[in-house]
């Protein structure tokens, strides 16, 4: 008999011991997640104010373009106005991206929801939990459905952030892509505006 509650000792023990490493390990993981998903919220700030400050460069050297024409009209037109037809202004209106969003409002439900959670059948069966009903163990049992329950609730959040923090990791290599593409062109129209200039001069 006593070998019987060292051997059921020894089952309990491990099994809380080993979910309870679980639960700190995926809480640890979370933390993780959640730091990354500030940090990629800060970057998305700093890339949205890069693409907006290239986008008012590119307005600058519109109405630096309407100058020089101005001037190259008065002298009597001495180069053609690559910019004169059909320029538009560019917007520097970035509306939020929906992974941005998304990100925002997983990180704003997470921190708001209870980590506990009740898993949908127990560890043991009904027989077993008969059998150690109104012991210590049943106390340990619980918590280790307790455990079981944190677990689940954990890896499903993990599993829900990992594919927004994947998005907006996509997202934001669009967004660079954009602001590769927007100083390419800002050189180039800054290089021919310097051009125009040296010659008007």
């Amino acid at each position: 008999m006593n070998h019987y509650k060292r051997e059921l000792d020894k089952i309990f023990q491990e099994s809380l011991g080993s979910t309870q490493r679980s639960v700190q390990q995926l809480e640890h993981s979370e933390h993780l997640g959640k730091n990354t998903a500030n940090e990629l919220l800060s970057q998305r700030e700093k890339l949205e104010r890069t693409e907006k400050n290239l986008d008012e460069i590119h307005r600058t050297t519109f109405e630096t373009q309407r100058n020089l024409n101005s001037i190259k009209s008065f002298f009597g037109g001495f180069f053609k106005n690559k910019f004169s037809r059909g320029s538009k202004e560019p917007s520097a209106d970035i509306p939020p991206s929906k992974c941005d969003s998304e990100l925002n409002s997983h990180l704003n439900s997470s921190s708001s929801s209870s980590s506990a959670s009740a898993i949908e059948s127990p560890s043991l069966s009904a027989d077993s939990r008969k059998t150690i009903h109104e012991t210590r163990y049943e106390e340990m049992d619980n918590k280790i459905d307790e455990n079981l329950g944190q677990m689940s609730s954990k890896l499903e959040s993990l599993r829900e952030l990992g594919k927004i923090l994947g998005n907006e990791v996509d997202d934001q290599n669009e967004m660079i892509n954009r602001i590769q593409i927007k100083t390419l062109q800002n050189d180039e129209i800054l290089l021919l505006q310097n051009n125009q200039m040296r010659k008007l001069i």
